[in-house]
Order: C-alpha cells, then structure tokens, then sequence
C-alpha cells in the first residue's frame, strides 16, 4: 500500500477480497460472529470479515489493511485457542517461529534488531491446497504491515525494528487450518 496516498493495488484489494471471502465462509468454523462479552477491552481480539486482520485490544475505525469500517469486525476471544485445540496436531508447522538478531547485516549502518519470522519449526507447505495467505506483524500490540505469501516463496520474512524493549507478535493465516500467532519481546 502506498502510505502517504493510502491507495491499494490491485493485487493486495483482491487478494484481500479472497481472504474476506474465505474468513466469512469459514465463520462458523472458527466462531466468528461471537457475540461480544462484558470483559475489559485489553484482551479482546476483533477480526476483520473483509480480509481477516486480526486487531488486538479494540476495533478500529477502518481497518488498516483493507479500509473497511468498525462494523465490519467481530469479537472472537478465543481465535487462536480453538485453533490450537481444533488442530493441535497441526503446531509444528503452523505456528509462527519468531528469531532475533541484535545487529542486522541488512541494516548494519543503523541502531536496529533484525526480527524473524517463519511459519513452523517444520517449514509449513506452500502449494495451491494448502498454504500460509499472509504474515501480520505487530509491535506492542499495533498493526504495522502485511506480509502477503505468494506460492512462490516460502513463509518466511524479516523487519528490522529501532523501537527498545518492542514485543513483536505475528499471525500467520492457513487456508486450511485457520490463524496461528507468536509473540516475543526483546529489550
């Protein structure tokens, strides 16, 4: 997306609107029309049902990956738990696996972490049946970008962060076996 005009390309509006498509499809599956409960709004966790952006603590005014209004999320506290208890055999190469370097050999003339992400200890497959549609990253708990995962490379990606004492999370979405996350911090 280009930031400063906040236009989409083509590409990621229908990719998007594939994985809208999917996300309501597989609604029921993952219990994403929950009804919203009384809990303080800290450990809500919101879900786009346009492109499936996960948004952690409140719903946004738009979403920022696809624009589309607050109404469009709904609550789904337990995304990732019934995920994990649905597909518990499925962890080893679903769950994102976050690495971390002190000093970037990319970014090596600035003060910077260099972050890792890569869906699976054992590398998660990427054919047209079953694949990892994108990669979120979030640094303390705020969207910063979407990592779309072609078939032709694997799931896998690095950002390189100045922010001290940052907790990154990342989720991961399959076509097949719904979303997986990971967080870690480093000071």
């Amino acid at each position: 997306m280009n930031e400063g005009k906040n236009v989409v390309s083509r590409r990621e509006f229908l990719n998007s609107a594939v994985l809208g498509a999917a996300v309501l499809a597989a609604g029921p599956i993952f219990k994403i029309n929950a009804k919203e409960d009384p809990a303080p709004s800290a450990g809500k966790i919101f879900v786009c049902g346009v492109c499936g952006h996960v948004e952690f603590g409140g719903a946004p005014e738009n979403c920022p990956v696809c624009h589309a209004p607050k109404d469009k999320f709904s609550l789904n506290n337990s995304l990732f738990t019934d995920t994990l208890k649905k597909f518990k055999d499925k962890e080893m190469s679903h769950a994102p696996v976050i690495t971390y370097k002190k000093e970037s050999t990319l970014v090596s003339d600035l003060p910077c972490k260099e972050v890792g992400v890569r869906v699976g200890k054992a590398m998660h497959p990427m054919e047209e049946a079953h694949h990892i549609q994108f990669i979120d990253w979030y640094l303390n708990d705020k969207f910063v970008n979407r990592f779309f995962t072609p078939l032709s490379i694997y799931p896998a990606v690095s950002i390189y962060i100045k922010a001290p004492g940052s907790k990154v999370r990342t989720v991961s979405w399959c076509n097949l076996h719904g979303y997986w996350q990971a967080e870690a911090e480093f000071s």
